[in-house]
């Protein structure tokens, strides 16, 4: 099949000019201007008056949320000033091209072979380890009940922002420099466990693991990153939909055996 095909193309040379040292600058560069940031809310002027501190602090899901966009947006700035203001790469060679018709098209068959991917590999996990909770339910359950602010606020960073950018990070940026000087292989495994690691959730990384192996090999077949967004922004919408579900009815929950 042509190259050119608008339902595939073959995969591409990467003009991979990033290096493992700017990948590294990016990280500590948006890990200190998030701690940073973190700090300043602390300072006790920073906020104003003391009736903006107590809203705050009686919507903790909508500050978490904030901050996390927040640090979202300050690694994607970093990005710029370090791969595309530096000449280093552009957009479109970090991923964000208009993606063939077929993957865009099977993304949908996809998306449920990963959720089954997922069902067994924590239906496994269960078996070994016996009744466990993922720590994201109480994460993102307020005590006070379902609210749509929360919903809207973890929706949009959750489901929205979150899988433009972890996709940007994780296969635009360290995939594809890992797949230049590594192949195919080193780059999926190697990428997709960075990309479990760093949620930080234990009993989640072997699931997060074949997710990421999932996205990696995803993206080597697209050549885009919008379809392993839209993979990872599916997972994420349903997550937190099913989660906010509960909160709304919770007769939902207490009807299960």
């Amino acid at each position: 099949m042509s190259t050119h095909s608008p339902l595939y193309h073959q995969p591409a040379q990467r003009d991979v000019r990033w290096t493992f040292g700017d990948l590294v600058l990016i990280g500590l560069v948006t890990v200190s201007l998030g701690t940073v940031l973190l700090l300043l809310l602390q300072l006790p002027g920073l906020l104003g008056a003391a009736g903006l501190r107590e809203a705050l602090r009686s919507r903790p899901l909508v500050t978490s949320m904030t901050v996390g966009g927040l640090v979202y947006g300050l690694a994607v700035l970093a990005t710029y000033a370090v791969i595309v203001r530096r000449s280093r790469g552009n957009w479109r060679q970090i991923g964000f091209r208009v993606p063939p018709l077929l993957p865009m098209l099977l993304t949908p068959v996809l998306f449920i072979g990963q959720m089954i991917a997922l069902i067994v590999i924590n239906a496994v996990l269960l078996a070994l380890v016996g009744e466990f909770e993922n720590p994201q339910v109480a994460a993102l359950t307020d005590p006070a009940g379902f609210s749509w602010l929360n919903f809207g606020f973890v929706f949009v960073v959750g489901a929205i922002v979150a899988p433009i950018v972890e996709e940007l990070l994780f296969r635009g940026l360290l995939y594809q420099w890992l797949r230049r000087h590594g192949g195919v292989a080193v780059a999926a495994i190697a990428s997709a466990a960075l990309f479990s690691v760093v949620h930080f959730i234990p009993l989640l990384m072997p699931a997060l693991f074949a997710v990421g192996i999932i996205f990696a090999l995803a993206f080597e077949w697209s050549q885009s990153l919008w379809v392993t967004i839209t993979l990872h922004f599916m997972q994420n919408a349903l997550g937190i939909t099913g989660i906010f579900l509960v909160q709304a009815f919770p007769e939902l929950l207490r009807q299960q055996p």
